[in-house]
């Protein structure tokens, strides 16, 4: 957890905020969280763990979270509900939705990262980062 805390004590810092007990206690949720998960999900896992934290201010600190490169935002396209997933220590990779049964697969494909790239450059952006969900029908719902 220290490259993570020092990435996020870094962003916060900037921001002009400061590491407080309940900024501690968020971080160490998330790296004992797994999968995708909402904020309200945090919330739930920090309650459970004992802290008091409120959905307000869980908002106020999850882009403080994406910045740091703790957790990246993803949309999981269910109902259009943003989620987030551990960004730190795992790779970035993309996701394929069965539109029937919801299930999801993760996978990497370096080509489609190329391509975004290449899309990006093309119209002048310098890409900070993307996400990808195909949405299709899995093997057993076809």
């Amino acid at each position: 957890m220290d490259k993570g805390f020092e990435s996020f004590q870094e962003v916060v810092y900037r921001s002009g905020g400061r590491i407080t007990r309940v900024r501690r206690a968020i971080l160490e949720t998330i790296y004992n969280m797994s999968g995708h998960f909402q904020a309200e999900d945090l919330v739930e896992a920090l309650h459970e763990r004992g802290h008091t934290v409120s959905l307000t201010t869980l908002y106020r600190n999850l882009p403080l979270l994406v910045k740091a490169g703790i957790i990246r935002q993803t949309c999981i396209s269910e109902g259009g509900a943003v989620r987030y997933e551990r960004a730190l220590g795992h790779e970035h990779h993309d996701h394929l939705i069965c539109s029937r049964c919801g299930r999801k697969i993760e996978f990497s494909y370096p080509a489609i990262d190329v391509l975004q790239e290449e899309v990006a450059r093309n119209h002048g952006f310098v890409l900070e980062r993307h996400h990808l969900e195909l949405i299709g029908i899995c093997p057993d719902c076809q």
